[in-house]
């Protein structure tokens, strides 16, 4: 079993609490590592490392080219050991073996090699004012950024932000989930190993409380961003207002995918059971409601039915599976209390919602399909976090667009038409940051990704990333300047 201990200013070292927790393996329910939990005064060790290393070290003192070195060093790191990293991140997640190893392990890999080159393209402007003065804009680092990552691909999601935040001169205090911290914890060793100097990245381990809440509410962050559920996100922009410090906050989402009557069905289908089963359905972009138009639904929804009925439900290293286990048992059981709580509200289960019958030992569900929602029921509106749909049928293109928008999220959705043009104007009135059209949404380091409403403040990607972890400093130099008054000198 793997010994999960924070990493702080360089060094390896155990939470001060004399319990910690255990990281199980999804598909098997084995212990895969223990965690220390760390205390608010672990927290405030991280926080100073991060803000001596900030204030008098030399990472923001580096230029742009030497730090680039160095997360470039990090990259090429976990390229030499992603078959490892893949491995461990599956044991940990229960995600599929071939999307770890395919998908995020590679992503973040990709993310410290973009912002290693993106942050050298970052600067400034300089602004003539008239023939007088020049005004120079230029990025300056906001001071210690907190990142807080969710356990649905940890290293991916972590990455983004740990090295946007890096190339921009930021030190960093970083608290993966307590349900998924093992290949966030071999990061550490991936910085002492490359001479990142101490006390520029920290990890802290454990759980929201007491681990989270502590470093939300340290005085001395200058940055959080929160990956994860939108009410915890509203807590974190509440202790944000004491210190009127900045926010970054990816949160949840309830994605619709639209098929209007003249979609190509054979397309839209595939598209809608990836937007809604890839990554276990666990993941906020899922396209968790299907919104179709009447003259095509009950055909629609019959395919849809019959194609998740086949979908293969097994242990994630096995190459046929296309869905694994859920996160944790706790997790599990709240999917099946709303599966519960749909039918008593009137949904109609056409297939899934139940523990498989093979199912010895693991937190596997049949992924769920529903019909007959209301859209006012807990199924239409609050988000689930895996592989449980809803369906609704819409009168006409006017009925599927309100649908679609009747929800307090905005994360992402999609919208399925033959006309690419009627798609595209669709797909503009969608209140939702991240939309595809006649594909599902698919993610790009260059462009930014964020939420409207509430699924978030921000967006991350490209410029935006890096626009986040900067404040801009503007200096006005004279050329031939103004006339100035000269105050108390007689006339």
């Amino acid at each position: 079993m793997i010994e999960i201990v924070n990493f702080i200013n360089g060094e390896h070292v155990r939470g001060a609490e004399s319990e910690g927790l255990f990281s199980l393996n999804p598909a098997t329910e084995e212990r895969i590592a223990h965690v220390t939990v760390s205390s608010p005064a672990d927290v405030d060790a991280a926080v100073q490392a991060a803000r001596a290393a900030y204030d008098s070290g030399p990472w923001p003192r580096l230029s742009v080219e030497e730090r680039a070195y160095y997360l470039h060093a990090i990259a090429d790191a976990l390229e030499d050991n992603l078959a490892l990293f893949a491995q461990y991140e599956c044991e940990d997640t229960g995600f599929l073996a071939k999307m770890c190893r395919d998908g995020h392990l590679p992503r973040a890999v990709e993310h410290f090699r973009f912002f290693a080159e993106e942050g050298k393209r970052f600067f400034g402007s300089a602004i003539p004012v008239g023939d007088a003065y020049f005004n120079l804009t230029h990025p300056v680092p906001l001071g210690v950024a907190a990142i807080i990552t969710p356990w649905n691909g940890p290293l991916a999601v972590s990455s983004i932000n740990l090295a946007a935040a890096l190339i921009a001169g930021n030190c960093v205090v970083l608290k993966p989930s307590e349900m998924a911290p093992v290949t966030i914890s071999l990061l550490g060793q991936i910085f002492a190993e490359i001479g990142l100097p101490p006390g520029v990245v920290n990890i802290v381990q454990g759980a929201g409380s007491p681990t989270g809440q502590a470093l939300i509410r340290h005085p001395d962050i200058d940055l959080v961003c929160f990956i994860g559920g939108t009410q915890v996100g509203k807590a974190v922009l509440r202790h944000a207002a004491d210190t009127v410090r900045r926010s970054l906050l990816e949160l949840g989402g309830k994605s619709p995918t639209v098929v209007l009557a003249d979609a190509d069905l054979d397309a839209a289908l595939d598209g809608a059971l990836v937007s809604a089963f890839s990554s276990n359905g666990q993941v906020c972009t899922a396209g968790s409601r299907i919104i179709v138009e009447r003259a095509i639904a009950e055909e629609f929804s019959r395919r849809f039915i019959e194609r998740t009925r086949q979908i293969r439900v097994g242990d994630p290293f096995d190459a046929r599976s296309e869905i694994g286990p859920m996160i944790s048992a706790g997790h599990r059981e709240q999917m099946l209390r709303a599966i519960d709580a749909a039918q008593r509200q009137g949904a109609r289960l056409r297939t899934g919602g139940a523990i498989p019958a093979w199912c010895e030992r693991g937190f596997y569900i049949e992924p769920a399909v529903f019909t007959d929602v209301h859209p006012r029921s807990d199924l239409a509106r609050q988000e689930i976090f895996g592989p449980v749909i809803g369906m609704f049928t819409a009168e006409d293109e006017a009925d599927a667009l309100r649908l679609a928008n009747d929800t307090c999220f905005g994360l992402a959705g999609s919208v399925w038409s033959r006309d690419q043009s009627r798609a595209l104007a669709f797909a503009k009135k969608m209140q939702a940051g991240n939309v595809g059209v006649n594909t599902p949404y698919i993610r790009d380091i260059r462009c930014p990704f964020g939420g409207f409403k509430q699924s978030g403040i921000g967006a991350v990607g490209g410029r935006w990333s890096l626009e986040h972890y900067t404040q801009t400093q503007t200096l006005c130099v004279p050329l031939s300047g103004y006339a100035l008054p000269k105050y108390g000198v007689e006339p």
